[in-house]
């Protein structure tokens, strides 16, 4: 593996020429340049500020393979093409469509991996032969359901019926401004793929190939491309046959208006990878900088999922023109692939806490959407910041998350699926979506991450030391200056009633500075 540069302990405090009680002052009072520096639109590292503006050079931290930190692959590897290299494809139709369907109004008719009620006295027998095969693989898995159908989800239900009056008076008031703008966002969507990739990835593909002057040439046009549609940054890898699904899954019971239905290879159908899957591009797309700060209850995720959603569908289009086949794989159009570990494969980022993909210069602020195809071209590498150093003792994610869903430990934690890595119950997590927002669901994670910062020369130069330090000296020293002056709402302040953002929203979101007060429409009149 290559390594990038490190320093000793002892180095590391002759470099910094300061000790870590100078370095603490300084911080505090580079606080108030910060802030000024901030306010220039080029420091906002959202949806403000897009078109590949880079300002953390990630070919220094590039290693040639992907660390025990982000996921250790610990197998076994399963029949037929079930797995890759000991690492288990993800079955969404089972687990979708049998596990928990609709979990807020449960129907005790619909066979579920676990009964509504109470565990089988006679333990897995109990269960179906597939679930007994699943539980025995994965016994993490059923201590964490158990948990959660048993003593989570009872206490959730109450909650969500007695928070009903309080979300829908923030909605329409409070929350209103915050609503228009995330529906606004979405007016215009991406779009889904309905074909298997034998007819959607071929559709439009020109009769003459271009033929490029080498795979670094194919690699910078396509980077040029994505950020000229929009992609606030652009990385290119060969696929990883392990993050491709195993099976789609059916529509779930419930759903008013369920996703686009099974991308052309039907519902528990095992995915046969194509050919001419070799090459994955990400686009990433962001949310606006001053709405997610102000998470759960005034930002959304729709702004980074519509943008990277439509980046990676006109980058397809492009590509297509150029005679190679293509099929995205977004937010909003759906996907056949696991986006996190593919993220970190890409070179955007390493695992944090929260599992999902963290970047070194927009933090948890990061909507990848994806792009297939047969293409030649250079690819990327994953890096390594230096992430575990600073999740192992930050633990903001976890202390702010309003429904405690993120793991504290020090470590990962959890085995599942041939892999060991960090666990947060999803279960939870989506609960919390839909009990502890606003308009439009929770990013608290993602808006208290220290890496979720703006690009300022502060914060630049935190990102560089960070990055540099083995010794831990550094982290220690952010993270407190992170929870000391960076005042921030924590877990039940964020719920119903209170609707809390973990910092204040941006002062145009605030609907009582411009809105008196609500009359009927005068409908056909004007």
């Amino acid at each position: 593996m290559k390594q990038h540069n490190t320093v000793s302990r002892r180095d590391f405090a002759k470099y910094m020429g300061l000790g870590s009680a100078g370095l603490v002052a300084s911080a505090a009072a580079a606080y108030t340049w910060s802030k000024q520096d901030g306010s220039a639109i080029a420091s906002y590292m959202g949806q403000e500020n897009r078109q590949g503006v880079e300002y953390f050079n990630r070919k220094p931290f590039e290693v040639d393979k992907v660390g025990t930190w982000d996921w250790e692959i610990i197998g076994p590897n399963l029949d037929g093409d079930k797995s890759s290299n000991s690492i288990h494809r993800i079955d969404m139709g089972t687990q979708w469509n049998v596990r928990f369907p609709d979990r807020y109004n449960p129907d005790p008719t619909i066979k579920r991996c676990i009964p509504n009620d109470s565990f089988p006295s006679n333990g897995l027998a109990g269960l179906t032969p597939y679930w007994q095969a699943y539980y025995t693989a994965y016994p993490m898995e059923l201590d964490r359901d158990k948990e959660y159908m048993y003593s989570w989800l009872p206490q959730f239900r109450e909650r969500l019926t007695a928070t009903d009056a309080d979300r829908q008076r923030f909605n329409t008031n409070e929350g209103f401004i915050a609503n228009i703008r995330s529906n606004a966002q979405t007016a215009v969507m991406g779009a889904g793929v309905n074909d298997p990739p034998a007819i959607s990835d071929w559709q439009g593909v020109a009769t003459k190939r271009a033929v490029f002057e080498s795979p670094e040439a194919a690699s910078e046009l396509i980077k040029n491309l994505g950020q000229d549609l929009e992609a606030i940054w652009v990385g290119i890898s060969k696929l990883n046959p392990a993050w491709v699904l195993y099976t789609h899954s059916a529509k779930a019971a419930g759903m008013a208006t369920p996703k686009p239905g099974d991308r052309g290879f039907g519902y528990d159908k095992p995915i046969q990878i194509p050919a001419w899957w070799e090459y994955q591009i990400a686009v990433v797309g962001n949310m606006n900088w001053g709405a997610l700060s102000a998470d759960p209850n005034y930002g959304d995720s729709m702004t980074g999922y519509n943008t990277a959603s439509q980046v990676a569908q006109r980058l397809v289009t492009a590509i297509k023109q150029m005679g190679y086949p293509a099929r995205w794989h977004s937010p909003l159009g759906g996907y056949d692939v696991c986006v996190p570990p593919m993220a970190v494969e890409v070179g955007l980022g390493q695992v944090g806490r929260t599992s999902n993909c963290i970047a070194p210069d927009l933090g948890g602020n990061a909507r990848p959407a994806f792009v297939t195809t047969s293409l030649p071209m250079a690819v990327d590498k994953p890096i390594d910041f230096k992430m575990d150093e600073f999740c192992s003792r930050c633990m903001l994610c976890a202390q702010v998350c309003p429904v405690q869903a993120i793991s504290y430990s020090p470590k990962p934690d959890y085995e599942i699926r041939g892999l060991r890595r960090f666990y947060t119950n999803h279960l939870k997590c989506s609960d919390g979506f839909n009990i502890g927002a606003g308009p439009a669901g929770c990013r608290a994670c993602v808006a208290v991450c220290p890496w979720t910062k703006k690009n300022t020369w502060v914060h630049r130069f935190v990102r560089e030391v960070l990055s540099h330090d083995s010794t831990g000296i550094s982290q220690n020293m952010a993270v407190w200056a992170e929870k000391n002056l960076y005042p921030k709402n924590f877990q039940d302040s964020l719920n119903p009633p209170d609707f809390k953002g973990v910092y204040d929203p941006p002062a145009w979101m605030i609907t009582k500075d411009y809105i008196s007060g609500f009359t009927e429409t005068p409908m056909g009149v004007k």
